[in-house]
C-alpha cells in the first residue's frame, strides 16, 4: 500500500525522548475523557464527545549509547460531527519504531517512524494508512536540565505540514517540581507535595486527519481534520507498586472537528497556504473536559540511562 501521509503524534515522541532523560518510564497508559454536550453553530442540536487513549512503550537497551524504542498507541473518539449526521467512532492505531542514540556526553537524538491507521475503519483502503517521521535532538546542560529541538513533517490528508519544535526538560534538585515543554505542542508542569501525591498543569495542541469512507451525498475523498488545544489541571496519586491514578479537569480552547474533501498547498503550525477549502459540516462549541487515567510507572537509577 502507498504510505504517503505523515502523522502528528505528539505524546508518542515526547514520551520516548523523555523516557531516556528522566528517572522513570511510563510503560502502559490508559485514559478516558468526557466532554459534556456542546452546541453546534447555527443550530439547537448538540453533541457529547468521548475519547479513549491507550499507550504501550517498550524500550530495548542495546548498549550504553543505543536504545531501540518500540510500542503502540491507540485512540478512539466518539461524537456527532454535524447536526445532520449520526454519531461516529474514529480511530487511530500507531506503531512506534525508533532509536535513541547518545552521540556524546552532551548530545543525543531520537529518530522515529510512526506507521498508523487513521480512519473510521470502514472500507479500509490506502487512504487509511499514514507514515510519520520525527527527529528530536537533545542537549544535556546538567543532570537537572536539557534542551530539545527538532522537526516533523506531515503529508496529512489536507496536504504537507511542517512543524519545528523547541523545548526543555527540568527537574529541581529536590525533585519536587518538574517541567516538560515542547512548544508549540505540549506542556506539563507538576509539583509533588508528598511522596505519593502531586498536582499539575498540562496543555496539548494537535492537528490530525482521519479518512471518512462512509458516503455523504456527493462528497468524495472526505476526511475529518481534528484541531484541539486542551488545558488541564490534574491530581495524581502513586501507589507503591508503580500504579498511578490521575484525575483531570480541563477546557477545550479553539477546538474543531471539520470535514473537508479538498487539499491545501502546505501548512505551518500557525498558517495554512492555499487554503480555499469549503467546510462540509458545522463546528460545535468548546466545553469543559473531565478525564481519568491510570498508568504503570517503572523507576530506575538515573545513572543507568545517561
Amino acid at each position: 500500500m502507498k504510505l504517503v501521509k505523515i502523522v502528528i503524534l505528539v505524546f508518542s515522541f515526547i514520551f520516548c525522548s523523555d523516557a531516556l532523560t528522566q528517572e522513570y518510564i511510563d510503560l502502559v497508559k490508559i485514559d478516558y475523557a468526557y466532554a459534556p454536550a456542546s452546541q453546534f453553530e447555527n443550530s439547537t442540536e448538540s453533541t457529547t464527545l468521548q475519547v479513549i487513549n491507550g499507550d504501550f512503550t517498550y524500550p530495548i537497551k542495546i548498549n550504553d549509547d543505543l536504545n531501540l524504542l518500540t510500542g503502540v498507541s491507540f485512540e478512539n473518539f466518539y461524537a456527532s460531527f454535524d447536526p445532520n449526521r449520526k454519531e461516529e467512532s474514529i480511530f487511530g492505531i500507531t506503531a512506534k519504531l525508533g532509536v535513541n542514540i547518545t552521540h556524546n556526553d552532551k548530545w543525543s537524538g531520537t529518530y522515529m517512524l510512526l506507521p498508523k491507521i487513521s480512519s473510521d475503519l470502514e472500507n479500509i483502503s490506502n487512504r487509511d494508512f499514514q507514515l510519520g517521521g520525527i527527529i528530536l535532538m537533545k542537549y544535556t546542560k546538567s543532570d537537572h536540565f536539557n534542551y530539545k529541538f527538532g522537526v516533523y513533517a506531515n503529508n496529512e490528508l489536507f496536504g504537507p505540514l511542517i512543524v519545528p519544535v523547541f523545548g526543555f526538560y527540568y527537574i529541581n534538585p529536590s525533585e519536587k517540581f518538574e517541567a516538560k515543554v515542547l512548544a508549540p505542542l505540549a506542556l506539563d508542569l507538576n509539583y509533588s507535595f508528598t511522596n505519593s501525591a502531586r498536582i499539575g498543569l498540562n496543555f496539548n495542541g494537535q492537528i490530525r486527519t482521519y479518512d471518512l469512507s462512509v458516503p455523504g451525498g456527493s462528497e468524495s475523498d472526505r476526511y475529518l481534520q481534528k484541531a484541539s488545544n486542551d488545558l488541564y489541571a490534574y491530581f495524581q496519586y502513586e501507589m507503591k507498586n508503580g500504579l498511578n491514578f490521575q484525575v483531570s479537569i480541563g477546557r477545550a480552547i479553539g477546538r474543531s472537528y471539520r470535514i473537508y474533501n479538498e487539499k491545501i498547498s502546505f501548512a505551518l503550525p500557525l498558517a495554512k497556504f492555499g487554503d480555499d477549502r469549503t467546510q462540509l459540516n458545522n463546528d460545535f462549541s468548546d466545553s469543559w473536559i473531565f478525564k481519568v487515567g491510570v498508568f504503570y510507572r517503572y523507576k530506575y537509577e538515573k545513572s543507568n540511562n545517561q
